[in-house]
């Protein structure tokens, strides 16, 4: 379903944006790039993944349904900072596991840990054979090894994603793109091609460093021979990006023109707070005499592209999904709620009948923005709540009138008052407009953003506080300050005006659950260029996830990942977070749990994957936040 009138967010800002119904506007480009870096060093954004991978403290209590926990190993942080929230996704490669090195607890000495797994009961990692990311750098979703036998490269070759660590200021010189390894001998990997990506900038220009990605996947085409990679660009709304790697030494980008929203209308127009659309994480599978790519679109859905000609203007669309008016598995406790979107990672089934996939959701509280008086009473908006400051959720609500401050640089310049204040971006870091406002009088404050080409654009500031604090864009800005005639087409250019008088507003959170998944039945033609079908069949989420008793105190229960059984389309595996590992069964008649574990003292999975072992036994590897890897098989 196609809307001409949609505002697109980017990767690196959603996770942190608090959606709520509104009426949006087109902009020109994800607001990390523009709207989302610093105007000045020091101004304090942030890159919007901040809240999303930040757990709460403690677990669900442990449990072992048809599960059997054959090993685990712990990784060493060589920063010394410890291991919470260290590791990131997992893949495997013959005898030896791969697990990404997030940014927490601290962006430092990331990159990629190797474990041996030659004996599946006893994990072991090769510290010597760390793959570290450069500084100010870091690893986290999407990582691949791929067997290449051509020309130019012959062995095992690994790939991860790069992206830049928060606050990181001045920009590192490398950063952003992907990094190719040479991990045949995966005890001493080697570097092959390191930070290549897209070098173009939104605007056109060519940068010296490539765009950063947030994920990526590797295929080799048996009709023509070539081995290709497709990445999430972070910095561009043409986001779906494919690049050659046949020459590994040499990848040359191919096709950078894929915005599935503007070429194929994956957006819909309703519910209208759908305004996400953007590339999150993608699988490539052969079926018949093409090749699949199934892509999660975050609010865009879930979308299946014939890349078998992967080159500009080749590319076709099979199918896609568009979400229910309301949120299906609120719905079914008697909650009519509009659903938040966020499709994350998906796979298909062996038999191609099916595909599961993951809505992420890391706040059970959708936050929802109304300005109340005035001449835009009734308009509802879009805020991003700070970093670390007082959450607006179930027990904290922002209500009543609003109090311009101007730019709330200078104390001298802002009037004592109570309630909320409006501050306007710039002059200052974000950090010092809360700590002024706050020396004020005031509780709550809402930041909007000043005059620029990218005003309708959403950020994260980095600040730390007692009181909530958010920020919207210029449009919600203008029309809070009562602005006549303020629209998304013209408010970029429109100057704020002297005097201006300010409506009141509220700012509320309601319950609306965790991520959880979606089943669909596909029909995927096999011949290449034939148009296909796919239709939601049923959701699973935990139970937990949907109760407001565990919104807090039980650790994210978001789905996050799944991996399909190769050998059986009726099993699949998830990585729930602190929801631990969930086996479920789905067909045509829907989805169910099948098994279930959760560690003592808990567990926090992001990645899930299968894998055989020399004698063709099959595993299921899953990785933990705050440990390193588990090694499972499934009873049932």
């Amino acid at each position: 379903m196609r809307s001409q009138r949609r505002q697109r967010i980017s990767l690196l800002s959603v996770t942190a944006l608090v959606l709520s119904g509104f009426t949006a506007g087109l902009a020109t480009a994800h607001p990390d790039h523009g709207g989302g870096r610093e105007d000045f060093a020091g101004e304090g954004v942030a890159d919007g993944l901040h809240k999303q991978h930040d757990g709460d403290e403690g677990h669900l209590p442990p449990v072992n349904r048809n599960v059997t926990l054959v090993g685990k190993g712990e990784v060493t942080n060589p920063s010394g900072a410890g291991n919470t929230g260290r590791i990131a996704d997992v893949t495997a490669f013959g005898d030896y596991a791969y697990l990404t090195a997030f940014r927490e607890p601290t962006c430092e000495q990331t990159g990629v840990h190797v474990m041996d797994i030659s004996d599946p009961a006893h994990p072991v990692e090769v510290t010597s054979a760390f793959i570290p990311t450069s500084d100010g750098s870091y690893a986290g979703e999407g990582i691949q090894v791929e067997r290449i036998d051509n020309q130019y490269f012959e062995g095992d070759l690994l790939a991860h994603q790069n992206e830049t660590c928060p606050g990181a200021t001045p920009p590192p010189p490398n950063l952003g793109g992907i990094s190719l390894w040479d991990v045949t001998d995966p005890r001493h990997p080697k570097p092959v091609a390191l930070h290549t990506g897209d070098f173009t900038a939104p605007d056109g220009e060519l940068e010296a460093s490539p765009n950063q990605t947030h994920s990526m996947r590797m295929w080799t085409n048996n009709f023509d021979k070539r081995t290709y990679v497709v990445l999430v660009d972070d910095e561009e709304l043409t986001d779906v990006d494919i690049m050659d790697i046949t020459d590994p030494y040499h990848p040359v980008m191919i096709n950078d023109e894929l915005d599935l929203a503007a070429l194929f209308g994956v957006d819909q127009a309703t519910p209208n707070n759908l305004t996400a659309i953007f590339s999150h994480d993608m699988m490539i599978t052969k079926i018949g005499q093409r090749y699949v790519m199934n892509v999660n679109y975050w609010d865009g859905g879930y979308v299946l592209l014939d890349v078998t000609d992967p080159r500009p203007g080749k590319v076709t669309l099979i199918a896609e999904s568009d979400y229910a008016a309301l949120d299906e598995e609120q719905l079914a406790r008697g909650n009519q709620i509009v659903p938040e979107g966020n499709a994350h990672q998906s796979e298909l089934s062996p038999n191609k009948k099916f595909l599961l996939g993951t809505d992420e959701d890391f706040n059970p509280y959708t936050v929802r923005a109304r300005i109340d008086t005035g001449l835009y009473a009734g308009t509802e908006y879009t805020a991003t709540q700070a970093s670390d400051t007082k959450q607006i959720d179930e027990n904290t609500t922002i209500t009543g009138p609003v109090t311009f401050v101007g730019d709330a640089c200078d104390p001298a310049t802002i009037a004592a008052g109570t309630g909320t204040a409006l501050v306007e971006r710039g002059t200052c870091p974000f950090q010092v407009k809360l700590d002024n406002i706050v020396a004020k009088g005031y509780t709550s404050g809402i930041v909007f953003q000043n005059v620029r080409a990218d005003c309708l654009e959403q950020l994260t500031m980095l600040a730390s506080g007692d009181i909530p604090y958010v920020f919207v864009n210029r449009t919600t800005g203008l029309k809070l300050l009562g602005v006549a005639g303020v629209t998304d087409a013209n408010a970029c250019a429109t100057a704020t005006p002297a005097g201006a008088t300010s409506a009141s507003t509220t700012i509320q959170a309601v319950f609306d659950g965790w991520g959880y998944v979606r089943l669909f039945g596909v029909d995927i033609p096999n011949q290449s260029g034939k148009a296909g079908s796919i239709k939601q069949i049923d959701t699973y989420s935990i139970p937990e996830a949907q109760d407001p008793a565990y919104a807090r105190g039980f650790g994210d229960l978001s789905v996050h990942e799944v991996a399909m059984d190769p050998d059986d389309s009726r099993i699949a595996y998830i990585s729930y977070y602190a929801g631990g590992l969930r086996v479920v069964e789905y067909g045509t008649n829907g989805i169910r749990e099948v098994g279930a574990f959760i560690d003592q003292g808990g567990n926090n999975f992001w990645g899930v994957e299968v894998w055989r072992d020399e004698n063709g036994q099959k595993y299921v590897l899953a990785s933990d936040r705050d440990f390193g890897l588990y090694v499972f098989r499934y009873n049932g």
